[in-house]
């Protein structure tokens, strides 16, 4: 494609690429993060009829960019509070990330994240803390037939000589294993609670959500709990079993996740009480009682282990917003265990279904792992 060697999406868009020394421009800066917290937005699309911001933090008749003469697109909002945040540009109605932006998501939610700095760092920042490792692992899932990925975080010191305790960390509907990496910043999150003495060293896997069956009846987008939850136990675990150092007992075991993860995490971890002492579930899709549909079925015959064992999960861990969408569903699930007399805790906060709350949660979850 002559003419276009830059991204495709900047000659989709007509943004304007520069082609030699003496036709370029400099580099405009976009999202600029000023001091008091107003943030810039520029994209340089001389061809385009209109740029506007499409994000949660600006109102639609706040968020068309306004085009200088010569063909630049610029828009101020805020002040915004100390967050991540994520934004698109749409341009002629098409929407798509920010070719300047460095950080952020492709797929069918196309995001650029910024961050906004509080005085005192959030746990998701970088602080200067030990680093672990970001491995990203791939394998051939047996039960799918097909070639998988996951992401694993190791410690910072991390040494086959010593046995690790292990989370599976679950990611939301449209997302995969990059969620936690890119929006989540799980790594970072775990690496300062690590140097604060919060945690101890833990290895984090997160491994992708959607899975089809092996003759593709149920496409990937759509996805198979009992596929994944099969490919799971059957291909992951022994994989991260053998290429790092893991404690496989129930008592070193999580599974966590969040919206779809979650309802993966409490089903899979509720039903495999052998294999995962401790379980947690973010605005999680959760299990209902379905024992009025034909085909439906009971909680108590679901979960008939989780109620007739006499040890019960280490921790049991529902998290919620009162404003998300599953607030509800979360709801009447603790209201079963509460009937059920399982043990477990309750933690409904202010929010909606978003990464704001999720990595909030992680921070409050991690720590009450392992502990005796």
């Amino acid at each position: 494609m002559n003419g276009c060697p830059l991204a495709l999406v900047a000659c989709l868009l007509g943004v304007a690429v520069p082609v030699g020394t003496a036709q370029r421009r400099e580099r405009p800066r976009s999202p600029e993060v000023h001091d008091d917290r107003t943030v810039t937005f520029r994209l340089d699309a001389p061809n385009a009829a209109e740029v506007k911001l499409s994000a949660s933090f600006v109102e639609d008749d706040d968020a068309v960019m306004q085009r200088d003469a010569d063909g630049m697109w610029t828009l101020t909002v805020g002040p915004l509070e100390p967050e991540i945040y994520g934004y698109k540009l749409v341009v002629d109605g098409l929407a798509t990330v920010d070719p300047l932006g460095h950080d952020g998501r492709l797929g069918p939610w196309p995001e650029t994240l910024f961050l906004i700095r509080d005085a005192t760092p959030r746990a998701y920042e970088l602080q200067g803390a030990p680093q672990g490792v970001v491995h990203i692992h791939r394998y051939t899932s047996t039960s799918l037939a097909m070639e998988r990925r996951l992401h694993v975080y190791t410690p910072p010191g991390y040494t086959p000589e010593t046995a690790y305790p292990v989370v599976y960390l679950l990611h939301g509907f449209g997302d995969d294993d990059a969620a936690w990496i890119n929006m989540g910043r799980a790594n970072i999150i775990a690496d300062n609670l690590l140097a604060d003495g919060k945690i101890p060293p833990m290895v984090i896997v997160m491994p992708h959500g959607h899975a089809s069956t092996a003759d593709m009846t149920v496409p990937d987008w759509i996805g198979d709990r009992a596929a994944f939850e099969t490919d799971l136990l059957s291909d992951i675990m022994p994989l991260v079993s053998a290429s790092y150092s893991v404690d496989t007992s129930v008592a070193t075991t999580a599974i966590v996740g969040l919206s779809m993860g979650g309802g993966q995490a409490l089903r899979g971890g509720l039903g495999h009480l052998d294999t995962f002492g401790w379980i947690g579930g973010f605005s999680s899709g959760a299990p209902r009682d379905t024992s009025d549909d034909p085909d439906g079925t009971a909680l108590d015959d679901a979960f008939a282990d989780l109620l007739t064992r006499p040890t019960k999960p280490k921790l049991l861990w529902i998290g919620c917003g009162t404003d998300d969408f599953l607030y509800e569903r979360n709801t009447e699930f603790l209201a079963w265990l509460e009937r059920s007399e399982v043990p477990h805790t309750a933690h409904i906060t202010g929010g909606g279904h978003s990464w704001s709350v999720w990595r909030k949660y992680l921070e409050e979850f991690l720590p009450l792992l392992f502990v005796d």
